[in-house]
C-alpha cells in the first residue's frame, strides 16, 4: 500500500478546525462550576467575581488579615461579624440557604441545562454576588453606603438589560412571571419570529 498523510485532526477525509483545536490545546480538568460561570447568559464582568468567587479569591477582610494588620475585620455591610467569604455571600443570598460551600453546589445543580428559568438563574445568581461584592468594595474604597434597595435595583437593571438581549424567549405562565419580576416587557421579548435558513 502507498504512503499516505494522514492528519489527527483528520474526520472523513476532511480536516476541520474543531478537531484541530482538540488536537493541539491542553485539556485541564473538568470543573463542575464551568457551565456555570462560564455561562453565556452571564455579564461578562459578573463572570469573572463570580469565578473569583468560586475559587475563594475575593480579597474580603479574614484573608487580608492573613498578611497584613488591618484595623478593623468586621463587615462592612452588617458591622457585627468577621468579614469571610463565606459570611458576605451567605448572607447576601438569602434564596438560597447555608454557607457558601453549600450554596455553590446547590447553585451548580440548578444552572445545569439552557432552558429559560435555568438561564435566568445563572444571571441573576453571578449578578448578586458581583453587586454584593461591588457594594462592599463601595463602602470600602469609597466610603459610601447605599440601602438594600438601591443594591436590589441595580440587580433587576442589569438582569433585565441581559434577558432583554437573549434571541428567545417562550411563551408560558412561568416565564412571564420572570419577566414580570425582572421588569422585561414579555410582549416585546416573546414576539421576535425565528426563522430558518434553508
Amino acid at each position: 500500500m502507498t504512503d499516505v498523510h494522514l492528519w489527527k485532526a483528520e474526520e472523513n477525509g476532511k480536516i476541520k478546525s474543531i478537531a484541530i483545536w482538540n488536537v493541539i490545546r491542553e485539556r485541564g480538568q473538568i470543573v463542575s462550576r464551568a457551565s456555570l460561570v462560564w455561562s453565556s447568559k452571564i455579564i461578562l464582568r459578573h463572570q469573572f467575581i463570580l469565578w473569583l468567587a468560586f475559587r475563594g479569591r475575593l480579597s474580603t477582610r479574614d484573608r487580608i488579615l492573613a498578611y497584613m494588620d488591618i484595623p478593623d475585620a468586621n463587615c462592612v455591610l452588617c458591622s457585627g461579624f468577621a468579614e469571610s467569604i463565606d459570611h458576605l455571600l451567605a448572607m447576601g443570598i438569602v434564596s438560597l440557604s447555608g454557607s457558601w460551600e453549600d450554596i455553590k453546589v446547590v447553585a451548580q445543580v440548578l444552572s445545569k441545562g439552557s432552558k429559560f428559568h435555568v438561564n435566568v438563574f445563572k444571571c441573576e445568581f453571578a449578578a448578586i454576588v458581583y453587586h454584593l461584592w461591588a457594594e462592599r468594595n463601595t463602602r470600602v474604597f469609597g466610603r459610601v453606603r447605599r440601602n438594600v434597595d438601591h443594591v436590589w435595583n441595580d440587580i433587576v437593571f442589569d438582569c433585565g438589560a441581559l434577558i432583554r438581549t437573549w434571541r428567545w424567549v417562550p411563551k408560558g405562565e412561568r416565564e412571564w412571571v420572570l419577566c414580570h419580576e425582572w421588569k422585561v416587557n414579555y410582549d416585546e421579548v416573546t414576539s421576535f419570529k425565528c426563522f430558518k435558513v434553508n
